[in-house]
């Protein structure tokens, strides 16, 4: 139980963590790309204050991982303003950006672990038990080192903001893959997939998890095996 509660922690903080990085580098590249709605909104920024939804930041997380192994959650839509854009792809680029650094920072934690993971013949042991732990499934792992907090820390890391860019380049009107379809639709067919965005919504929730897991799943699995052969 207690191992459990700290993962939750882990997760909780991994997921807000990302939340922000997610905004605040769409907030900076649309500034970089000629758009400063976000900047002057004070967007561009790591405080969680400004990229909190009660929604989507505090309430579906707590839901959402009492009922799945993972957290899930999203921040307040990053506000663009498109005829800021110089350059018709500002948008879109400024849009992926925010999974962009979230696969990033998925690819660090990664990199990080596999120098943990050769710096002790003991911590090599370790990166099984921090991934048995993060899908919470129950092992004697007997005494652990000191440093596997920071090993399961990391490995969290890598779960939920590979679960969260997949999860945000999903087409759906509400979220960032939704914002790119759009931007490659003709007018009226970009107006129609808005205006059902609803019942998009109603579908997904739904649906959404297996939508999710059929990216997620692969991916997290490349980055295991290449936790394993590194």
């Amino acid at each position: 139980m207690p191992q459990n509660i700290a993962l939750i922690v882990f997760e909780l903080f991994i997921m807000l963590f990302s939340i922000c990085l997610h905004a605040c580098a769409q907030a900076w590249m649309a500034n970089r790309k000629g758009d400063p709605t976000a900047r002057m909104l004070g967007r561009v920024t790591m405080n969680p204050a400004m990229h909190f939804d009660p929604l989507g930041t505090l309430v579906w997380p707590l839901l959402f991982i009492y009922f799945s192994p993972f957290v899930l959650g999203w921040g307040k839509p990053v506000p663009m303003t498109y005829r800021n854009f110089p350059k018709k792809n500002g948008e879109v680029i400024s849009v992926l950006a925010g999974p962009a650094v979230q696969f990033l920072a998925a690819v660090v934690a990664l990199l990080i672990l596999v120098v943990l993971k050769h710096a002790s013949p003991v911590n090599a042991g370790m990166i099984q038990a921090a991934e048995l732990m993060s899908f919470r499934i129950p092992a004697d792992f007997g005494q652990l080192p000191a440093i596997f907090p920071l090993m399961l820390l990391l490995y969290v890391c890598i779960v939920v903001n590979l679960l969260l860019c997949v999860f945000n380049l999903i087409p759906m009107p509400f979220l960032d893959g939704g914002r790119i379809l759009m931007y490659f639709l003709p007018y009226n067919a970009a107006k129609t997939f808005e205006q059902y965005s609803f019942y998009f919504m109603i579908a997904f929730f739904l649906l959404g998890s297996r939508l999710i897991m059929v990216g997620f799943g692969p991916l997290l699995a490349i980055f295991n095996g290449l936790l394993r052969v590194l």
